[in-house]
């Protein structure tokens, strides 16, 4: 798909939309809609992501700028909206962010270019609060996220006063990911505003771990699978014994983490349906954990990407090089469905 999608082949296109078809909801916002219906109809929201990225070109970015504040009016007038979603790399050219990660000076033309950066992302945190809809700043890139960070802190420090408007992502694969998180809410404690905090394990796992063999530096990321779990829940704990002022939004398709947190809520007497606390899977994966969640009354909405599926690619195919990094989760999976197809046959059967 990378070396021949450029051409547009009318077969390759037809294979992409079928790999891909169960993890995005259409190419346009009004194709989209059937699926926030229909997730609805089982008490699960949605939040729609035009889910394009590495932009290099001003004008493009202005425009995603503006998708963001559709996509944000229109959670507004949809109930089953809670929340929007936007990536620095769409907004800004990623070199900038990669000279303030490593606190190289920039150039006169890149102090205006991040200008604009920081101007579009506060345009969207704009309606987001006037409008009383979450906005999910995705992570980056581990070269990327600590400008990303400071961005992202300082919207929440304008716009989070009286709640949690602005979320950050926090990526638990990263070994410092806790001590990151505990940084971000001392400033929050120190300041006085409220921490929106999203939290997933990561999605840069090969990337990473390449750059910094290439690098001849450490991996940012955790040595084995357990320890991400391990940094993950941790994070999760945190996060609930602090609720007076840290919103979260769960990302995880781990059975055990969704359990784990569900136990802290019951054992701190926080209500299944209280606002601060969400959980979230992605369109097509772990619908079984989603589906139980809501009907057990917790609060849960699932990431819904669209747009052109050549813009798309790079986000489901990393989607994709997540799902079989999950150990058994696709296995399991394809074994609840197996097992609910010869249930309804035996009730079709008796019926």
């Amino acid at each position: 798909m990378n070396t021949f999608g450029h051409l547009k082949l009318f077969v390759l296109q037809r294979i992409q939309r079928w790999l891909f078809k169960p993890f995005y909801a259409g190419t346009t916002l009004q194709e989209s809609e059937p699926t926030v219906a229909y997730l609805s109809n089982y008490d699960v929201f949605s939040y729609l992501n035009y889910a394009t990225e590495d932009c290099w070109d001003e004008k493009q970015f202005e425009v995603n700028s503006q998708i963001v504040q559709k996509l944000l009016l229109h959670a507004a007038t949809t109930k089953n909206i809670p929340f929007s979603v936007c990536k620095a790399t769409s907004f800004g050219h990623k070199h900038l962010f990669q000279k303030i990660n490593a606190q190289l000076s920039l150039t006169k033309n890149e102090k205006h270019a991040f200008k604009s950066v920081v101007n579009r992302f506060r345009e969207c945190c704009k309606v987001a609060k006037e409008h009383d809809v979450g906005l999910l700043i995705d992570a980056e890139e581990y070269n990327m996220q600590l400008a990303v960070d400071q961005i992202v802190m300082d919207l929440m420090k304008e716009f989070n006063t009286s709640k949690a408007v602005v979320y950050n992502t926090v990526q638990l694969y990263l070994v410092d990911g806790n001590e990151r998180l505990q940084q971000m809410h001392y400033r929050a404690k120190t300041e006085s505003f409220n921490l929106g905090l999203k939290l997933v394990r990561g999605a840069y796992m090969q990337k990473e771990r390449k750059r910094a063999q290439k690098l001849g530096i450490p991996s940012p990321i955790c040595k084995t699978k357990s320890d991400t779990d391990a940094n993950f829940n941790q994070a999760v704990a945190y996060c609930f014994n602090h609720l007076s002022n840290i919103s979260i939004l769960l990302g995880s398709h781990n059975e055990y983490s969704m359990i784990l947190a569900t136990e802290i809520m019951k054992k701190n007497r926080i209500k299944s349906w209280d606002e601060r606390v969400w959980f979230s899977q992605l369109l097509g994966m772990s619908d079984h954990i989603s589906f139980i969640l809501a009907k057990k009354g917790y609060n849960v909405v699932k990431f819904v990407p669209f747009g052109p599926l050549e813009k798309l690619a790079p986000y489901l195919t990393r989607r994709a090089e997540e799902n079989t990094a999950i150990v058994g989760q696709t296995s399991r999976e394809l074994a609840l469905l197996q097992r609910e197809i010869k249930r309804r046959s035996i009730v079709a059967k008796a019926l």
